[in-house]
């Protein structure tokens, strides 16, 4: 079943290797500690300055070093000009661009700029599974690309990760990694049985008091913790993946309708690229000020409105990883931290929760004093 699954997604996406782990940042660890051994004097990977704390997390679990670059204003992609500079580095093993909420990264221009330096490309993909940009498939741009399976994802099976790659020598290494990899235990497995159904259950908004309130389930937070488990997936995930192309297919038209709907009343969408909206798993939308952001993610609190934060700060933020910043400042990254809130676009959303949500907005939205829905 796993087999079949991994053989699914390696036609699917054109590459010639594809493995399935047990999460997206178990998925990062496996690749970067298989580019480490093909490259050993090389320890250090770049990483946009505001991030999935996922990210760094996986970095230090593989035993390299983290690195940042500042985001680009009004982006959350990476500011160009700084990632140049800091190619140089003559340690640095990769770069991540990454697809933060399903928005595209550059990864093309990105891979051009670290090719000639012999820096490989992770394509972080791991919030944009199913998600295409200028005619290519999200996942499959840099020289190996990861997805994140788990819950909140463009599609879920309750925990899970993909690597590809379609490089032989990638390929190889990564599944010179795999085979140390153990699956997951019999207690392991009826755990996450157990957590798919509870899941399953109280997903519908109407319940969501409840599992806010039980900490196991972690919901809404966001930690550093580089203490994880890498495993392979287990042939229950597997199995709930089946029919995984159509359901990405179902999820995405939903989404993408939501997303067009908030759109429509001139929301302004952080790193809209053209003009056009890509399929997103949250809406991501920058605030005036710090504190318009506490009153939003507070009146969305009292009314249930679903309104979230981003990650608590920037990367260099994290006390836990010491100094990262190499005396750099990320004034890109802090003021994202400061100042986004993301919208939900997912399948619960209706379109009157929307109207709810966008007047709470009122005028708090950078650059937008009334939000009125725009016809024609």
């Amino acid at each position: 079943m796993i087999g079949r699954f991994e053989e699914e997604l390696r036609r699917y996406y054109g590459v010639k290797h594809c493995f399935a782990v047990s999460s997206g940042k178990a998925a990062l660890v496996l690749v970067l500690q298989a580019l480490h051994e093909l490259f050993p004097e090389r320890d250090e990977v770049l990483i946009p300055a505001y991030t999935c704390y996922s990210v760094p997390s996986a970095i230090v679990r593989a035993g390299l070093r983290v690195r940042l670059c500042d985001m680009a204003s009004g982006s959350l992609d990476f500011d160009f000009d700084q990632l140049e500079e800091q190619l140089k580095n003559p340690r640095l093993l990769c770069v991540v661009p990454t697809h933060l909420f399903g928005m595209p990264a550059d990864v093309e221009r990105a891979r051009k700029l670290s090719e000639h330096h012999g820096i490989l490309v992770v394509e972080d993909a791991a919030q944009a599974m199913g998600g295409e940009w200028d005619g290519r498939r999200l996942g499959t741009m840099g020289d190996v690309g990861i997805f994140s399976l788990g819950r909140g994802k463009a599609f879920s099976t309750v925990e899970g990760g993909i690597i590809l790659t379609d490089s032989e020598v990638i390929g190889r290494a990564i599944e010179r990694r795999m085979d140390g990899v153990a699956g997951y235990g019999l207690l392991d497995s009826l755990k996450l049985g157990l957590y798919a159904v509870a899941l399953s259950v109280l997903i519908n908004p109407w319940l969501y008091w409840l599992p806010k309130s039980l900490p196991f389930l972690k919901l809404g937070e966001t930690h550093f913790n580089p203490s994880f488990p890498a495993r392979k997936l287990s042939p229950f995930q597997a199995g709930v993946a089946k029919g995984w192309k159509r359901k990405i297919d179902e999820l995405k038209e939903i989404r993408s309708k939501n997303a067009k709907e908030i759109a429509s009343y001139g929301i302004p969408l952080l790193g809209a690229l053209e003009g056009v909206i890509p399929d997103l798993i949250r809406y991501p939308v920058l605030v005036a000020d710090a504190d318009a952001k506490r009153r939003i993610l507070q009146k969305s609190e009292r009314m249930g409105l679903g309104i979230s934060d981003g990650y608590p700060d920037s990367i260099d933020g994290i006390s836990e990883l010491g100094s990262v910043s190499d005396g750099n400042r990320f004034p890109g990254a802090k003021d994202i931290a400061e100042r986004i809130i993301c919208l939900p676009v997912h399948p619960f959303v209706t379109d009157r929760e929307i109207q709810k949500i966008v007047q709470s907005l009122n005028d708090r939205i950078n650059g937008v004093a009334q939000c009125q829905k725009m016809t024609g």
